[in-house]
């Protein structure tokens, strides 16, 4: 009988050309479908919650799948995990409805970190983005708040005329700074290509007062000019993915 089963996937960006698969290019989903075809014998389609760009990691990225099998699913979990490298793991897996899909997110959370310190760190450079001024998160707060809600973010997105709509529902922003770390947490039903990079980048400008409070109002109505720049892709994480019986 066909079983449709769910996988929790964590991955350490760093190596990856991203989540996606690309031709001639080591990418997670590539490897993930090469530790499936060599458990199953066969190639097996993925479904999943949400691509990452290069670099970027995930602490909770979800793939389902549909296999015929008799395998018990923590003998899968086991299999899976001694097939892949070991900056890719899977957490949990489990059997879910043959209707359920891991696109059909209510919600998507991903974090940022930023390493504020008077010095950069060998052991953290790619898993942060080192910035050694000292950032104003009362102002980052304030502007966030602007951000919050469905609007258009095209001037936050990357490729813009790929989307039918650049308009998203960011449910919310957090802003939370934890010794010398400041984490960034923004929850959305879907994300434009880089938004999450665009946002962070202009947060940070902000809090180094490079953008005043005025000219960040006048950028997110457009009636001011903004030359959009990413954070790097080290510090971005695929934090958790939600739905909706969560």
């Amino acid at each position: 009988m066909v079983k449709n089963i769910l996988l929790e996937i964590e991955y350490e960006g760093t190596n990856y050309f991203g989540w996606q698969v690309q031709k001639k290019k080591k990418t997670v989903q590539g490897e993930l479908q090469k530790a499936l075809k060599k458990l199953f014998k066969k190639e097996i389609k993925i479904f999943y919650a949400g691509r990452t760009d290069r670099g970027v990691h995930a602490q909770s990225q979800m793939a389902n799948f549909f296999i015929d099998t008799s395998i018990p699913l923590k003998n899968i979990l086991i299999a899976l995990n001694s097939f892949l490298p070991q900056d890719i793991r899977i957490k949990k897996i489990k059997k879910v409805p043959l209707d359920f899909f891991a696109h059909q997110a209510f919600s998507k959370v991903y974090r940022y970190i930023i390493l504020s310190s008077s010095a950069p760190s060998v052991f953290l450079r790619h898993y942060s983005w080192y910035v050694p001024e000292k950032l104003d998160i009362s102002k980052m707060e304030k502007i966030s708040k602007k951000l919050v809600g469905f609007r258009d973010f095209s001037i936050f997105a990357k490729e813009v005329t790929r989307y039918k709509t650049t308009y998203r529902n960011l449910k919310r922003i957090s802003i939370r700074k934890r010794s010398k770390f400041i984490y960034i947490d923004l929850e959305a039903d879907g994300f434009l290509r880089q938004m999450v990079r665009n946002i962070v980048y202009f947060l940070v400008e902000v809090g180094r007062k490079k953008i005043s409070l005025k000219e960040a109002e006048l950028i997110l109505r457009k009636k001011l000019f903004y030359s959009k720049k990413p954070a790097p892709s080290s510090g971005l994480y695929l934090y958790k993915v939600k739905y909706e019986k969560q």
